[in-house]
């Protein structure tokens, strides 16, 4: 038996030495109430050092000393033991502790009394429990009781019953760098881009291994990460019930920025900050430990998913705002009924900017068509600063334009080729409905709504000829594309883009933008309006009149400003919706009287007709009624 535990000690010193380990030492008063006749109430002490594996788990050894009352000779057998020992144990509340345990081993008993033959060398057993408090986290102190067994010569000698205290006192072989109970460390798989700023509120910046370095369970954690000037809130990242002791749990760590991040103009890194808030024995405190992150440039993109190109459409700087409402407030008075107002806006948007001064410029350092399809990043600008540069690669412009056009309201795509961008224009009419007002290929549709493609190549060029150049490239596209590659090229809906790459506005940049004459901005915008008419309104006249359909040929001659024809053609159909339409046309001739009285005999058929309550309601409002 000596052996075996010789042999057990050495294989915890061996785990000690090759592993950060905890140990116990246990010091328990106990008094004993044996069974068999002619013994009294015994009283000792027991040493056990355990070591603590799973932290549930305890192994060790223990010695101690018993002396039990024998009263027919009124002398104490004394006991003298030592063996192995082994329990289980948790911690249902911080502070509480509960165990139960068992132990094997050898012991000595002698009497004074040398004619008593009970006495000699045996084995013992100890079967046991624990319950106590824990003042500290090195200190526990518990109740006991159990039951222990003394053989000699393999018949039972002594039984009993025991209670007592146990002092507990608990140490480890890790020693700790900090006062602080966490360690950390912070993985990032790669540098964080300013322009994703408003993504890392969902995903992850990196991730960070907590780990506890103390020596009781810690509960209830809250993690959040915060950077400074940079970020706008602490951002909660992860709760965690408990983390025992050493250890680790693996946190995403997500981030509030703010507007401070763009102003990050070379790559570099910043200090943030972990806030872990948590539960220890019962007290709430709060430790801050510092991570690093490497950052990117603000202006540094990857190509890797050309939808992540959103981000940088922006509907929110004030300074795009006023642009957009500047530019796209010119065309309101001169817009014309019945025909697609997106299409009206897009025009004036682009026009407005290019009258501006804006221009296409290669990135020197960064060109769009070398890194479009390169594995380096390029670097992107955002549409304030495009707008106050005056100039921009093919992307940049593509941006800005569809920036303008968000903040007007006017969905936006976009077509990211390997030698052009293509701005697309949400028009808003549905896939099947497109031949009523296009020709042909200068527009697009997916299965939502039909896109009117501008060539950002041939912005200098004017709306029109983007338009004829996006339509060449679109089909183009088309033809080169085969059943195996369906993927050729890619639409990227803005809107559905915004929702896994949220935008980010970059605001406060100045330079040398001036908003060009309105005057000039209409007169851009009726070269490009007479062309469409000239080129697809008349195509589309001529195929409707041909086919008697006399609906869609009033329509269309509403659109090539052919107001009295339309009106013959909507009489024809004598329809309330015809009606309606007839109101719009007297409208836009400024014959209000004949618009209020058109609306009139609409709601004399359908009271609730909402298009003539709104008809007549714009009426009177004009002639002030």
């Amino acid at each position: 038996m000596k052996k075996v535990i010789s042999a057990f000690a050495v294989a915890l010193g061996f785990m000690a030495n090759a592993f950060s380990l905890d140990f116990a030492l246990r010091l328990s008063p106990e008094l004993a109430f044996p069974s068999e006749e002619n013994l009294g109430t015994g009283g000792g002490v027991m040493a056990n050092f355990d070591v603590d594996l799973f932290n549930i788990v305890t192994v060790g050894v223990e010695g101690g000393f018993d002396s039990v009352k024998q009263e027919s000779l009124d002398e104490n057998f004394s006991i003298f033991m030592g063996g192995i020992s082994g329990g289980l144990y948790y911690y249902p509340l911080s502070r509480l502790y509960l165990s139960a345990n068992g132990s094997y081993g050898i012991h000595s008993t002698s009497i004074n009394a040398p004619s008593v033959t009970t006495s000699g060398k045996g084995t013992y057993y100890r079967i046991f429990g624990e319950a106590g408090f824990r003042f500290t986290q090195n200190f526990v102190l518990n109740a006991t009781g159990g039951y222990k067994s003394f053989s000699l010569d393999g018949d039972s000698f002594i039984s009993a019953p025991f209670v007592g205290l146990s002092a507990k006192l608990n140490f480890s072989t890790n020693k700790k760098s900090s006062s602080d109970n966490f360690f950390i460390s912070f993985e990032q798989d790669s540098s964080m881009f300013p322009v994703y700023s408003s993504m890392y509120k969902t995903v992850p910046l990196g991730y960070a291994t907590i780990r506890n370095m103390s020596s009781a369970e810690v509960s209830d954690v809250h993690v959040s990460f915060r950077a400074g000037k940079y970020t706008s809130s602490d951002k909660e990242c992860e709760v965690i019930s408990s983390i025992n002791r050493y250890k680790a749990k693996e946190v995403p760590i997500y981030a509030d920025f703010g507007p401070e991040i763009l102003r990050f103009s070379e790559d570099g890194k910043i200090n943030g900050e972990l806030v872990i808030k948590y539960r220890f024995l019962g007290k709430h405190l709060t430790e801050v430990q510092n991570i690093v992150l490497d950052v990117k440039h603000r202006n540094s993109f990857s190509w890797n998913d050309p939808a992540s190109l959103a981000c940088f459409i922006d509907n929110g700087a004030p300074e795009l705002l006023e642009v957009a409402k500047y530019i796209a407030g010119a065309e309101i008075i001169n817009l014309k009924p019945g025909m697609n107002s997106p299409l009206q806006y897009a025009a004036a948007i682009m026009e407005g900017l290019r009258l501006a001064g804006i221009i296409y410029s290669e990135d020197t350092l960064t060109p769009y068509t070398k890194f479009r399809t390169g594995d380096e990043n390029d670097s992107v600008q955002y549409p304030l600063q495009t707008l106050n540069l005056l100039s921009g690669d093919y992307d940049d412009l593509g941006i800005l334009v569809c920036s303008c056009l968000e903040c007007f309201g006017i969905g936006t795509g976009y077509i990211a080729s390997d030698d052009d961008f293509l701005v697309l224009v949400d028009t808003g009419i549905a896939p099947d409905k497109k031949q009523n007002q296009f020709t042909g290929d200068d527009v697009i549709s997916d299965e939502n709504t039909t896109w009117l493609a501008l060539s950002m190549k041939n912005f200098q060029k004017g709306f029109t000829q983007a338009r004829i150049a996006a339509a060449k490239k679109i089909s183009a596209m088309q033809s080169a594309q085969t059943e195996e590659d369906d993927g050729l090229f890619e639409i990227v809906d803005t809107h559905t883009a915004w929702e896994t790459y949220p935008p980010v506005t970059f605001s406060g940049y100045s330079g040398s933008y001036k908003n060009p004459s309105k005057d000039a901005i209409v007169r851009a915008v009726n070269e490009a309006t007479n062309y469409y008419i000239n080129n697809e309104i008349t195509v589309l006249i001529k195929k409707f009149r041909a086919a008697g359909d006399t609906k869609r040929l009033a329509d269309s001659y509403v659109r090539a400003g052919m107001y009295n024809e339309a009106l013959a053609e909507y009489q024809k159909l004598g329809t309330i919706s015809s009606m309606n339409n007839m109101g719009m046309v007297y409208t836009a001739q400024k014959a209000y009287r004949s618009a209020l009285g058109m609306y009139n005999k609409v709601l004399a058929k359908d009271p609730e007709n909402k298009t003539a309550l709104a008809g007549v309601k714009k009426i009177k409002a004009l002639i002030g009624e």
